[in-house]
C-alpha cells in the first residue's frame, strides 16, 4: 500500500494528548497542508488561527459548553454539562479554520483544509481530532468577543477546528473501517 493510503488508514481521532508542545516546524508543515487543500474556484480565502494558549483554549471550551448545555441533542448536552470535559481534550495546539460568511461552498473549502491537516499531523507522528464543538461559541452571546480575541478578518466565521499534539498512548496502527455503503454504477 502506498504511503498516502497508509496515512489515511492510520488517521484516527485522538482525545488524550501529552503536554508536549508541537514544534513550530511541525505546525508550519500542518498549516501548509491545510493551505494546499482544494477550494471552490481556487479562491483560497480560508483563514487559519493557531492557538497555543491553554488559558484561551480553556475559555473557549467553557463558553462553548455553556451554549451547548441547552441543546436538544442529549449527547452533546450531557458532554457540555461535564466539568471534566474539555472540548479540545487539553491539546497543546488548536487550529481554527474560518472562511467568509457570505461565500458559497466555504464550508467544503474549510472541511478540505481540516482533512488535509488531520492527515498531515498523522504523517508527522502527531495525533489530531476534528473539533466542531467550538462552533457553538460563535452562535452565542460572546460571538463578537471571540471573533475579536481570535483576530478573525471582518466577515469571516469559524467552520471547524483541529486539536493537535502527541497522543498520550503514542502512535497507533491502522483502524478498522466499518459501515459506509458503496454503490457502483457502471455502463452496461
Amino acid at each position: 500500500m502506498n504511503e498516502t493510503l497508509q496515512t489515511i488508514r492510520q488517521r484516527r481521532s485522538i482525545r488524550k494528548f501529552q503536554d508536549t508542545p508541537v514544534p513550530d516546524e511541525v505546525t508550519e508543515a500542518i498549516l501548509e497542508a491545510g493551505r494546499a487543500a482544494p477550494c471552490a474556484m481556487n479562491r483560497q480565502e480560508r483563514h487559519f488561527t493557531v492557538i497555543q494558549s491553554p488559558e484561551l483554549l480553556a475559555d473557549m471550551s467553557r463558553e462553548s459548553k455553556a451554549i451547548a448545555v441547552g441543546l436538544k441533542n442529549r449527547h452533546l448536552s450531557l458532554m457540555a454539562q461535564s466539568e471534566n470535559y474539555h472540548i479540545f481534550h487539553h491539546a497543546p495546539l488548536v487550529i481554527v479554520v474560518s472562511g467568509p460568511e457570505e461565500e458559497s461552498l466555504v464550508e467544503s473549502d474549510c472541511a478540505a483544509a481540516i482533512q488535509n491537516m488531520l492527515l498531515a499531523a498523522t504523517s508527522l507522528g502527531y495525533g489530531s481530532c476534528w473539533i466542531d464543538f467550538v462552533l457553538f461559541l460563535f452562535q452565542g452571546p460572546k460571538d463578537a468577543e471571540y471573533r475579536f480575541r481570535l483576530n478573525l478578518p471582518e466577515g469571516y466565521r469559524p467552520y471547524g477546528s483541529v486539536a493537535i499534539g502527541l497522543g498520550e498512548d503514542g502512535p497507533s496502527g491502522e483502524r478498522a473501517i466499518r459501515g459506509n455503503t458503496v454503490n457502483h454504477i457502471r455502463s452496461a
